[in-house]
């Protein structure tokens, strides 16, 4: 069963959107974001983003959108290189049944499965500093 929600204004909403899409880290942000803070000084932005915290409607979809965001990750950790395999056996076996490009799909299969850490690109370090191989890397 679903949570009822209460309904927030659109500048709340915004509030919620850019505070959760901060990773919950810059209610002043948040605030600057859906709120005109032109003659407003950094202490005043960030009282209100903290009234705005304590709001409790505002609570009730900050936290909604927690739960929400620990089930995508959670789901997102469990996808495992027998879900991998699958994916691409799926596609493999469309591929041979007709003469359609798969690209962009198996593309996508290979970066879920790197975010997974399932696919790992290995490069050779070999001698100087560790300033110099970051260069590198650049």
């Amino acid at each position: 069963m679903q949570e009822e929600l209460p309904k927030l204004q659109t500048k709340q909403q915004n509030f919620v959107s850019r505070y959760v899409a901060n990773g919950l880290e810059g209610p002043s942000d948040a605030y600057s974001f859906a709120y005109d803070c032109q003659n407003m000084s950094k202490e005043a932005i960030a009282v209100e983003a903290q009234k705005l915290l304590k709001n409790p409607k505002i609570a009730l979809w900050i936290n909604y959108a927690k739960k929400n965001m620990q089930k995508v990750a959670v789901d997102e950790l469990n996808y495992s290189i027998k879900d991998c395999f699958d994916e691409l056996a799926d596609v493999q076996r469309r591929a041979k049944e007709g003469n359609e490009n798969f690209t962009q799909e198996i593309k996508a299969i290979e970066l879920k499965g790197k975010l997974a850490g399932h696919f790992v690109d290995k490069h050779q370090v070999t001698g100087g500093s560790l300033a110099d191989v970051l260069d590198k890397l650049k």
